[in-house]
Order: structure tokens, then C-alpha cells, then sequence
């Protein structure tokens, strides 16, 4: 597969590392178009990303995932572009080959402990094993307790980070600052000025 997308980008990282936000801002800094591939499924589905993925289970979500991943990079051919991914496509290899075709995958690497309380803000049990506000696939291992929701994050985030290291080509820390600040860290590991 030939690189076509000469300085496209590829943001990948756990909910809540700011992959949409960043990648809005450096589509606008270095003029070109920006994609959200969790927006894309939502206008192809007609439903929120979660409960396409609830309702349809991991693998007619992940083909949906490449097959947007697919019409992106088939409509864009020859453009520069950016691309924020979901959270999981680490775990989607035909996806990944797909968005191969940018030059630069970046992760943004969020503190673990800080994206699981981020989403944890949010879950309410209603009963054991029953849960507001939890991703499916957390709910797919049949926690019985708040705790056990939060533990089920933490090892699928230590799962994801492990992926997204070995795929990207750039690792970007963020951190808990103004969204320039993370802009500025991201600019200067992709050299953009």
C-alpha cells in the first residue's frame, strides 16, 4: 500500500485524551480537512457511537470502523488530512491498515488514572451488574460493583496504551493544562511550526 496522504495524521488514544479537539486544531493550523471517525459512524448509523457498538456487538463495529476508515481515505486521496480515531481501533488491525496510508499514527497519551476517573464521573449503578454511563465492553465482563467497573478500565486502557505504543510513530504526553499548551507539545513533535 503506497503512502498517498504525504503529512496526513492519525490521532489515536483513550477517551478523553483530547484526539478530536487536537485534531480540529491542527487541521485548522495546517489548512486541511478533519475527520472524526466516531462522527463519521454516527452519521452513517444514525446512532450514537456507544450504542451502535452496544447494540451491534465488537466485531460489526469494528467493520463498520474500517469501512469508514476506508471511504475517509478513498475520498481524500492526494489530500492532506487529519484523522481522529475512536478509542479502540488499536485493537481493529484492518482499520489500522486502511489509515496506514497517512504518514504519521500519533498517540496521545493521557494519564491512565486520569482518563479512568474521567469516565467514572459519569457511571451510576443501578443495581449489581446493572450500570449507567459504562462502554460495552466493560460491561461485557459482568462487573458486579463500581469498583469492578473501574478496575475493568484500567486493564483495558494498560491493554490499549501497550497497542498504541507499538504503532505509533509519535507519543505525545498530554497533560492537565489548557489546550494550547497540549497543542504546543503536539506541534513540536510533528515539527509543525
Amino acid at each position: 500500500m503506497s503512502q498517498i496522504h504525504n503529512n496526513s495524521i492519525v490521532l489515536m488514544g483513550c477517551k478523553h485524551c483530547g484526539k478530536s479537539t487536537q485534531g480540529r486544531i491542527i487541521a485548522q493550523k495546517l489548512g486541511c480537512k478533519f475527520f472524526d471517525t466516531d462522527d463519521v459512524i454516527k452519521r452513517f448509523s444514525g446512532i450514537d457511537v456507544r450504542d451502535y457498538y452496544k447494540q451491534n456487538g465488537a466485531s460489526v463495529f469494528m467493520q463498520l470502523e474500517e469501512k469508514v476508515c476506508k471511504k475517509i481515505i478513498d475520498k481524500n486521496k492526494g489530500q492532506q488530512i487529519v484523522i481522529s480515531t475512536g478509542g479502540g481501533v488499536c485493537e481493529n488491525p484492518p482499520a489500522l491498515s486502511i489509515l496506514r496510508e497517512c504518514e504519521t499514527f500519533v498517540f496521545l497519551r493521557l494519564d491512565i488514572k486520569y482518563s479512568v476517573e474521567r469516565i467514572m464521573r459519569n457511571v451510576v449503578q443501578i443495581a449489581p451488574y446493572q450500570f449507567k454511563n459504562v462502554p460495552a465492553y466493560v460491561l461485557e465482563k459482568e462487573p458486579e460493583t463500581i469498583k469492578d467497573v473501574s478496575d475493568i478500565l484500567f486493564q483495558k486502557y494498560e491493554q490499549r496504551y501497550n497497542l498504541y505504543q507499538v504503532i505509533a510513530d509519535e507519543v505525545v504526553d498530554i497533560i492537565n493544562a489548557p489546550i494550547e499548551e497540549n497543542s504546543k507539545l503536539i506541534f513540536e513533535a510533528l515539527g509543525i511550526n
